[in-house]
């Protein structure tokens, strides 16, 4: 995030990117699919320059397509400043969504097996007013990030709505 998107006078209080796990699916697949690419250019009778050259063409692909992954991946961030809850998207194109720390009615935290195992979960974030609920999906230490919420809402409360300390 970029500090001038902040507000006057308003501070980070935590960042995060969605949970590594979840290059665990795509990754995978993609080295799978090479691997079968490799594996049927290894067997099709073939010249032994072209062959190599479509091998090293479909290593350059799945890295690409890795190293996609991966940035997508970087491009999901979830920051909580000391005013807002702020949800960011994108490389190119960016897609901000900020919910005010005083609109924020309930915090549902959700972990299932897997999330439990590797620590990542779900955030959904009631608010009050047409925002709705909005889910932070596959947050890393969820409760950690949850009880910053509610430290800032209660701070906020505290001082009657103004800004924290």
């Amino acid at each position: 995030m970029n500090p001038s998107d902040l507000l006057p006078g308003e501070r980070i209080l935590a960042r995060s990117c969605r949970h590594w796990v979840v290059l665990l699916r795509p990754i995978a697949t993609t080295v799978l699919a090479v691997a079968v690419s490799l594996a049927i250019l290894a067997l099709v009778p073939i010249a032994g320059e072209l062959r190599l050259l479509l091998m090293l063409g479909a290593l350059l692909v799945g890295l690409g397509v890795i190293n996609l992954y991966y940035w997508g991946w970087r491009a999901h961030e979830y920051v909580l400043t000391d005013q807002r809850v702020i949800l960011n998207e994108g490389i190119v194109s960016k897609f901000s969504r900020s919910i005010a720390i005083d609109r924020i009615q309930d915090l549902t935290t959700f972990q299932g097996l897997w999330g439990r195992t590797w620590g990542f979960g779900d955030i959904e974030l009631e608010s009050a007013g047409r925002e709705g609920a909005e889910l932070l999906s596959t947050v890393p230490r969820p409760q950690q990030l949850r009880n910053a919420i509610f430290g800032q809402i209660e701070a906020r409360r505290r001082q009657g709505g103004s800004l924290n300390p």
